[in-house]
């Protein structure tokens, strides 16, 4: 008769970045839980730490450490490996794959004194072409949630997946087999029994034994360590002594003597709690197509995440093709770079979320302090370049400066990304409203330099921040007339209809790129005989700062209350803008004296459980000017965008 064999694994918060909460996390579950593995040698457990967490125990805990050693030496414990920044591995390039893996076993081996032999990947984000990094890092086996099994290998047996000649076994993990509040512990080996039930008693299967891997997530740890769900374990391991018909043990203690193994190809998924969110932004929807919902389909839905993973590939092959130089450096910036590639600046778990905005911003700036480290290391020339840096279809214009890293796109001509390299996060990375969240849309994409041509009705919303009909400029696709490289500029037009009259109108934007900012020139013309009548806006927003502002009104500095709105009609000759936390400040001078509005916006979103909460926040600021054309007349504006050290400003 078969015997049924459970393996216990208690998985790593990812929720637990700063000291504090990893203290906390340390006090609440790993001290106690360290305290009773150490008193009952056969209560057997596999756990998984994050590097950050054996970075913190080594720094804060090393008799933590000490004890993690003694019980895997008595084979009590296994420790799990993975990623060392616990990342989303389709999203490196191989390179990173096998990096993060090989950092992780080395640390694990210099602490604990053993290395791992199996790994768990992020959230289960899986792709077949992860076989060959694994196995050649020396894995044996990998955890992936139950879900991602195709039915054709459902069975309580590991799985052998292969691919290009190269084969790693997968021990599924099984969410439903997770103990209940109110179960006992015969109950609940009852239940697990009762599911197993075919695989056990089938005869094929009698000189085999079935396996089920339960997984103890993050937000089982308050159960885990105080309520019955840690009773109901330890009455589980005595019930197991008494029947001898189950067993208790541990991944590679089952793997070296297993002798059955389901042939599968297990194409790219991952878990449910993340795919249900992926195909419509933040709104739970079932998997009805007969394809698989994979990470891919997560970032093309939201747009902020898929902004984020683009920057990090951009600073990826800027490591990878740095050729010579100081070698010290480019370590460096590698190691900033596996840092940001840490899969809780993606997506949120356990409820499968995106990452909130601050999380992103926080990868924005590691990932800024890597591209300065690798400038650092060689001599490299400023430029602009144009191609399709975010695989929309469509080329952009990438500014490769001295202090800034900077695309423009070719929608609103805005500029959609802005990264200073003195640890600034990405300034251009703002939300739009959402009407189901934030009651209206925005039916655009919030940039810096985003224009707008408004009549009165949409002016007045406009500066109250509310929505507005008119969208002429601020979502045409741009044409490009003109791209000088060596000088760096870059012209662009863009036609729309204004008003209910659907007055054709046309917008000559030209930019200048230099190693301080931007300078815009704008040429606003009326198509057609008749007159126009408006206002003219060009938006900038900046994302997640906190900061000092302060405008010359009528040849006066007048300080800009923070956090509130404030709109003058005229006399506007210069905005000052200063980011509080990274010392960072950008300088706005039009050509001639304009309107000016700030708004700050706050942006809610669910957290995963239905609860609406302000995670994101950006400042909307603008200038403006009255414009009345006559046919087929135009006007010209220049604004003058320059990032300047405050000690020169001041």
């Amino acid at each position: 008769m078969s015997v049924l064999q459970i393996c216990l694994e208690v998985a790593s918060d990812n929720k637990c970045l700063s000291d504090s909460l990893l203290e906390k996390q340390y006090d609440v579950l790993y001290k106690p839980l360290a305290s009773y593995l150490y008193k009952h040698p056969k209560f057997l457990l596999s756990m998984f730490f994050s590097g950050s967490q054996i970075e913190f125990l080594e720094d804060r805990h090393p008799e933590m450490l000490e004890i993690l050693k003694e019980l895997t030496s008595r084979n009590q414990v296994e420790i799990i490996g993975g990623g060392f920044y616990d990342p989303i591995f389709p999203l490196l390039f191989p390179v990173d794959r096998s990096g993060q893996i090989e950092k992780m076993n080395a640390k694990l081996r210099s602490t604990i004194g053993k290395r791992p032999r199996g790994m768990t990947v992020y959230g289960s984000i899986w792709e077949p072409s992860l076989v060959t990094p694994f196995q050649s890092c020396g894995m044996e086996y990998v955890h992936l949630d139950s879900t991602l099994i195709p039915s054709t290998a459902k069975g309580f047996f590991p799985v052998i997946t292969s691919e290009h000649g190269k084969a790693i076994k997968v021990l599924p993990f099984y969410k439903n087999f997770l103990p209940e509040n109110e179960e006992s512990g015969e109950q609940w080996i009852s239940r697990i029994k009762k599911l197993v039930r075919k695989d056990l008693e089938d005869e094929d299967n009698k000189d085999f034994d079935p396996v089920v891997t339960i997984c103890l997530s993050p937000d089982k740890y308050p159960e885990l360590v105080k309520s019955k769900v840690f009773s109901c374990i330890e009455e589980a391991f005595l019930y197991a002594e008494k029947t001898g018909d189950i067993h208790f043990t541990l991944p590679q203690q089952y793997l070296k003597t297993a002798r059955k193994f389901i042939p599968a190809y297990i194409p790219s998924g991952m878990d449910w709690e993340i795919a249900q969110w992926a195909r419509k932004v933040y709104e739970k929807c079932e998997n009805k197509t007969r394809f698989p919902i994979t990470i891919r389909d997560f970032l093309n839905t939201y747009r902020q995440n898929n902004h984020l993973y683009e920057r990090m590939m951009y600073v990826s092959m800027l490591i990878s093709q740095c050729h010579g130089g100081d070698k010290m450096r480019k370590r460096a910036a590698q190691e900033k770079l596996w840092e940001s590639q840490a899969g809780y600046n993606f997506v949120g778990l356990p409820y499968g979320v995106p990452a909130l905005q601050e999380r992103q911003q926080s990868a924005y700036k590691v990932l800024n302090e890597a591209e300065k480290l690798i400038r650092e290391s060689q001599k490299t020339s400023e430029s602009v370049t144009s191609y399709d840096y975010n695989s929309d279809g469509l080329n952009e214009y990438v500014c490769h400066m001295e202090k800034f890293h900077a695309v423009i796109s070719r929608i609103s001509g805005q500029i959609c990304e802005l990264d200073l390299f003195n640890a600034g996060s990405d300034y251009a990375s703002s939300l739009s409203r959402i009407k189901q969240f934030d009651s209206c849309n925005d039916n655009y994409s919030r940039g810096i330099l985003v224009e707008h041509l408004l009549d009165d009705k949409d002016m007045k919303n406009y500066m109250n921040a509310k929505p507005f009909e008119s969208c002429v400029f601020s979502n045409v696709l741009f044409s490009e007339k003109k791209l000088e490289l060596r000088k760096n500029t870059i012209q662009l037009t863009g036609n729309g209809s204004f008003s209910a009259l659907q007055v054709p109108v046309s917008l000559k934007k030209n930019y200048i790129i230099s190693s301080n900012g931007f300078v815009v020139q704008y040429i606003l013309k009326n198509e057609t005989p008749l007159p126009l009548k408006g206002y003219f806006v060009v938006e900038a927003n900046f994302a997640e700062i906190r900061y000092n502002a302060e405008l010359v009104l009528n040849g006066k500095r007048t300080s800009i209350p923070e956090k509130a709105s404030y709109n003058v009609d005229k006399g506007v000759s210069m905005f000052y803008i200063k980011d509080i936390e990274n010392k960072n400040a950008f300088l706005f001078e039009p050509n001639e004296e304009a309107g000016f509005c700030t708004n700050y916006i706050s942006f809610k979103r669910p957290d995963g459980q239905g609860k609406l909460s302000e995670n994101a926040h950006t400042l909307t600021t603008c200038f403006y000017w009255n414009v009345e054309l006559a046919g087929l007349r135009a006007i010209e504006k220049t604004v003058n965008f320059t990032i300047v050290p405050e000690r020169k400003y001041r």
